[in-house]
């Protein structure tokens, strides 16, 4: 598609014409399907430039530095998934949006396809029971919830309890202090929590609650996958991963938390906006960073690294809610997180921002020095949409592309548009794909049927674009390279 916008440079580059200095880039080959919509709001984002000139007055100063847009480049709320920015001297909430940590984890474990597959009958009512129908067993105390708020995983860690209940009695510390090791931004520190004393609760009494454990919804879900292939055989090794071999893909946000901490931060971006000047004509707000600012980034800073802080330990909840569904049927086995990360978050370097909307982290072997991934470059999980394949890619951290790669297929059709697609072809696609939904299609009512199959159709693969030239262009334009690709056996969606 042409967009008189775009200008294509190479095979995987398109350069974004706008009015400003700074370089735009959207990585992309001919291949990749491209949203006239998302490349209009696109551009409404970047006349954020011309805000941040009007605020920069006195000592401040703030810029936009450089766009990046990853393949799964799409319409979302609010600006398009897949773009990166990064800037200097500002910080623009609304880049992020509600859905605060947003990211993806996967474990790989000691099983085989071939030992599960058998099971996926018995499996599927048990993961509608464990995830759905009140099964999820996730007792915390008040002092737990805070300390994973105020530290995400290191504050699971350090509030351990003497005598395990209902799922901790599964958890070992060394697994723990594994997933603090490998979960890339849900150990962040807190200073203040603000508004979610009803949520912790007593320090010393145990409760369950509504978040904890649930998986959300839109493209949210936890599968159960299998290693089809291995497409570069040292870093498999190296992270455990071996052909045949039963892995658990996590994608799910910050839920309720994550909402209030969008709209704390936005309403705090709108406070520092000057009394006297005319709202920004594209609605976006951002807060400049300087010393009269401090405050109101510090607490900015404190909500969204809150919401990041759940996220992380709440996507290692649901793998180990999987993980006990699969030991109460096949017994013990090793269960590793390889790894977990945001992609929609603020990264802070400097006085330099780095937003990233439905982007995930693809860093190089220069920016994972001090982590068990200096040696292999950080791993990029690539999910595919529903009933597809998942991609495993290794980082190259290419400075052009922010370091960043794409979190998924990326949307070809609008949820509305989704649901015209050949009802037939989406039946099929139901018999032969398990799907796990609160709804147990074999006992229920025709009318609430039908409208969990509208919900489902807006996610289906003919809604997204196929996979193959987003993991194309990664590899090409030297963003990521494939290690191995995932197919899936079970997946389970809200």
């Amino acid at each position: 598609m042409h967009h008189h916008q775009l200008t294509r440079v190479s095979p995987t580059e398109l350069r974004v014409d706008h009015p400003y200095s700074f370089p735009a880039q959207l990585f992309a080959t001919p291949e990749v399907t491209l949203e006239r919509r998302a490349v209009d709001k696109l551009l409404r984002l970047l006349d954020l430039q011309g805000t941040l000139e009007q605020l920069s007055t006195g000592g401040l100063s703030a810029r936009i530095e450089r766009v990046a847009l990853t393949p799964d480049f799409h319409k979302g709320a609010g600006i398009p998934v897949g773009t990166v920015m990064q800037g200097q001297g500002f910080v623009l909430p609304q880049a992020i949006g509600n859905d605060v940590g947003c990211g993806m984890s996967l474990h790989t474990t000691g099983l085989s396809r071939e030992a599960l597959e058998p099971q996926l009958e018995v499996l599927e009512s048990r993961f509608r029971h464990s995830f759905f129908q009140g099964g999820r067993d996730l007792p915390l105390t008040g002092l737990q919830r805070e300390a994973l708020l105020r530290e995400g995983v290191t504050g699971l860690l350090s509030t351990q309890p003497a005598s395990p209940q209902g799922l901790w009695r599964q958890v070992q510390l060394h697994e723990l202090e594994q997933a603090q090791a490998r979960t890339e931004s849900g150990t962040l520190p807190v200073q203040q929590l603000h508004g979610l004393s009803d949520w912790i609760g007593e320090p010393e009494r145990l409760s369950w609650d509504g978040q904890s454990g649930s998986l959300g919804g839109g493209n949210h879900f936890l599968e159960l996958q299998y290693v089809h292939r291995v497409l570069d055989a040292p870093t498999a090794h190296a992270w455990g991963l071996r052909e045949g071999q039963v892995t658990v893909m996590v994608h799910s946000g910050s839920l309720g938390i994550g909402h209030l901490a969008g709209r704390t931060a936005l309403e705090l971006a709108r406070g520092t906006y000057p009394a006297g000047l005319a709202h920004p004509a594209n609605g976006f707000f951002p807060l400049l960073t300087g010393e009269q600012t401090a405050p109101a980034l510090r607490r900015m800073q404190d909500a969204l690294n809150t919401a990041a802080n759940f996220a992380a330990v709440n996507r290692l909840f649901l793998a180990l809610m999987a993980r006990s569904v699969l030991r109460g049927k096949v017994g013990d086995f090793k269960f590793p997180l390889l790894y977990d990360a945001a992609h929609n978050f603020i990264w802070q370097e400097g006085n330099h921002w780095l937003h990233r909307k439905g982007a995930t982290p693809a860093r190089g072997y220069e920016q994972m020095q001090d982590t068990p991934f200096a040696y292999t470059r950080e791993p990029v999980l690539v999910p595919g949409s529903m009933g597809a394949s998942s991609f495993v890619l290794a980082g190259q951290g290419h400075p052009q592309a922010l370091y960043s790669a794409s979190h998924g297929a990326g949307r070809k059709h609008a949820r509305g548009e989704a649901m015209h697609a050949n009802k037939d072809e989406f039946e099929q696609f139901l018999k032969d794909f398990r799907v796990v939904t609160p709804l147990d299609w074999k006992r229920t009512r025709a009318d609430v049927r039908e409208q969990k199959l509208a919900e489902l159709k807006q996610e289906a693969p003919f809604a997204y674009k196929g996979i193959g030239p987003v993991i194309q262009t990664l590899e090409q334009a030297g963003m990521a390279r494939p290690v191995a690709e995932l197919r899936p056996l079970l997946t389970v969606k809200g």
